[in-house]
């Protein structure tokens, strides 16, 4: 019990301590992955999980804001009465991120929204996404993050489109400047 204590007490100080590069010139490299679950209210509804999964390279225009490209990979499985049906799509995107803190909060809450075009997906569907989030920097560069994801699909197809809200988790690497 004493060492997960002093554990807790070791990870709190450094937690303190660390001063994120949130500061113009800096890049940032990471990504997170994101689940949805949906259960319909009739069998023919049925139940639907998705997972995505986001690599993302950004720069520090100015501090506390970066902008950059993501990868975004989806997958989602829907199981019915009659049957089972998969889906993947494969989108490019250029997003934007704001730090509303201080570059040297050890915590810090971020605004992410991002314009999403399909390369791998029959429909050609486009997503705005907005992402809002606490980013829990362990040492000046690396930072755990946990966000919740609003998604509006549309596609040319004026029947496939959807709006969800996703849970996601990530990491960023912060590098800093030489």
């Amino acid at each position: 019990m004493k060492t997960l204590t002093l554990f807790f007490l070791i990870v709190f100080a450094t937690i303190l301590t660390v001063n994120a590069q949130l500061t113009k010139g800096n890049w940032m490299v990471g990504g997170d992955v994101s689940f949805t679950y949906s259960q319909g209210k009739s069998d023919i509804a049925g139940k639907t999980f998705t997972v995505t999964g986001s690599p993302n390279i950004g720069y520090f225009f100015f501090n506390k804001i970066a902008a950059g490209a993501k990868v975004n990979y989806t997958f989602s499985e829907s199981k019915f009465e009659r049957g089972t049906s998969e889906f993947e799509r494969l989108l490019i995107a250029p997003f934007a991120r704001y730090y509303f803190l201080e570059v040297d909060k050890p915590v810090n809450v971020f605004l992410e929204s991002a314009y999403r075009y399909a390369i791998l997906n029959e429909n050609n569907s486009t997503e705005f996404s907005l992402k809002g989030g606490v980013a829990i920097f362990l040492n000046s560069s690396v930072a755990l993050e946990v966000s919740l994801n609003y998604l509006n699909s549309k596609s040319k197809n004026e029947y496939v489109g959807s709006q969800d809200l996703l849970l996601g988790f990530g990491i960023q690497v912060n590098l800093e400047k030489p």
